[in-house]
């Protein structure tokens, strides 16, 4: 009885669906409605936790190129949505049913236009190929037979659809990845686009991976990477070599990269964190709008995201979290703080700068911490501080999150000035001009030669060429 329920089970789930690309029969369980309606979905939560760069112009831009590509693409009768993010990442993505995203972050470091639209040929390969759904309907398979073993045993099951829904937004394997590049290969020249901007959009991304694991060695950490199926440099990876060139035997030649038009839409744009966000300098952070100024310990790299502003030590291994809620009764710090961690200990009153708050060490889970509250208006900061190995010493660190924590303070009248974003500016390189002598000047404060280098496809060590229009930071 046991299997007969089983198969019962996968029946009521299994499905097969023509894939637009091949013609071939996909397992996937959803239809094309529904995949719409996840993406749809999925398309909300993106927009509440990320927010959109407000450049209406810029946005108009990306979303006439990606139209005129969606065009040439397997599924051209989708109404395809193409948003740029408010987000210093380098990272471009797709969601089902036509929704893609790319983030200011990895425009920066993009040089023409034809660039641009190798990385949304490549999102729009993976709608059109439907690779979320693919992974989704994989990943509700596992769920499903999980379920019913589960059942089956006289246990309660979980939920299928929150065992698979991480696989949406999950990474992709090379095969994917690879169809979604010769998809996008084919959609861009079949647009006009030369097959040279595949190339060179993901040699960017190599580099950047390249770059991003020097950094994490130094400091001990993981690298991250946005398109990491390269072992080598792409130019030298054969099967991308194979995949391009029946591309590009296939189509007519493509039209000359449009590297001025690019770089005029792009002048001006923010480069690395935003106002609304906080901009970090070195071991400093400065947020205008909340009128916060904080520092980190020497060594120490400060982490900001959408939801929380994270302060690590060097190698990774002790982290502090600060997030902002907004004070819904009249209570004091300590009370306020008891909510969330009831079980306190060797707990202090605060005063710091003015601002009232309270901190002491709590048991969470068997995990000694670090809490503490600040309170500014009717806002509160909350702060969470312990150690990556659950069985080291607070106290090693313990100094350190208490150091952060005091320099919680409001921003003096010169600080204000350095709470402004950095932009991006063209210029035209002179004699005489290097990339170290550039560096020099450029507002950035951290490996400023290299990120030069990086923004202008010219890592690691290409030299500039007088006369050529190149991007800077100020």
């Amino acid at each position: 009885m046991k299997y007969l329920f089983l198969v019962f089970i996968l029946s009521i789930f299994i499905g097969c669906a023509a894939n637009p690309v091949t013609g071939k029969q996909d397992f996937v369980m959803i239809s094309e409605n529904q995949e719409i309606q996840m993406g749809r979905d999925y398309n909300a939560q993106i927009l509440k936790q990320n927010p959109i760069y407000q450049d209406e112009e810029l946005q108009e831009y990306i979303q006439s190129i990606g139209e005129s590509l969606a065009t040439k693409s397997h599924r051209p009768n989708l109404i395809y949505r193409f948003t740029v993010l408010d987000s210093p990442d380098i990272n471009a993505f797709a969601l089902p049913g036509g929704y893609i995203y790319i983030n200011r972050g990895l425009m920066s470091y993009l040089s023409s236009e034809e660039e641009l639209a190798a990385v949304l040929g490549h999102e729009i390969g993976h709608v059109t190929a439907r690779h979320s759904v693919r992974q989704y309907s994989q990943s509700q398979l596992m769920g499903v037979l999980a379920a019913a073993i589960e059942i089956n045993a006289g246990r309660t099951a979980g939920n299928i659809a929150n065992l698979a829904s991480g696989a949406l937004l999950s990474g992709y394997g090379r095969e994917m990845e690879l169809e979604a590049d010769d998809l996008g290969a084919q959609y861009i020249f079949q647009d006009g686009y030369s097959p040279q901007g595949m190339y060179e959009v993901l040699s960017v991304l190599k580099d950047q991976e390249i770059y991003s694991k020097k950094i994490a060695e130094q400091r001990g950490q993981e690298p991250r990477s946005y398109h990491g199926v390269f072992a080598s440099h792409p130019s030298n990876d054969l099967r991308l070599q194979e995949v391009l060139d029946s591309v590009s035997n296939s189509y007519p030649k493509g039209k000359e990269k449009k590297q001025d038009s690019y770089l005029q839409k792009i002048e001006g744009m923010v480069f690395g964190d935003s106002e609304q966000s906080g901009i970090r300098r070195g071991g400093e952070f400065y947020h205008g709008p909340l009128n916060l100024y904080m520092a980190s310990p020497e060594g120490w790299e400060i982490i900001n995201t959408p939801n929380q502003l994270i302060f690590s030590s060097s190698y990774g291994e002790a982290v502090l979290q600060m997030t902002l809620e907004d004070l819904n009764f009249k209570e004091s710090p300590e009370a306020y703080l008891k909510r969330f961690a009831p079980y306190l200990y060797e707990g202090q009153v605060l005063n710091i700068n003015g601002f009232e708050g309270f901190t002491a060490k709590a048991n969470r889970s068997g995990r000694i911490t670090r809490m503490a509250v600040l309170f500014k208006g009717d806002q509160v900061f909350q702060f969470i501080g312990y150690l990556k190995d659950e069985r080291s010493n607070l106290s090693q660190f313990d100094p350190s999150f208490l150091k952060i924590i005091d320099s919680f303070r409001t921003l003096n009248e010169d600080e204000k000035i350095l709470s402004k974003p950095l932009r991006l500016k063209t210029y035209v390189v002179k004699s005489g001009d290097s990339y170290k002598s550039l560096a020099s000047k450029s507002s950035i404060n951290i490996n400023a030669e290299d990120q030069l280098r990086l923004i202008n496809g010219d890592y690691p060590n290409k030299p500039l060429e007088v006369g050529r229009k190149i991007k800077i930071v100020n």
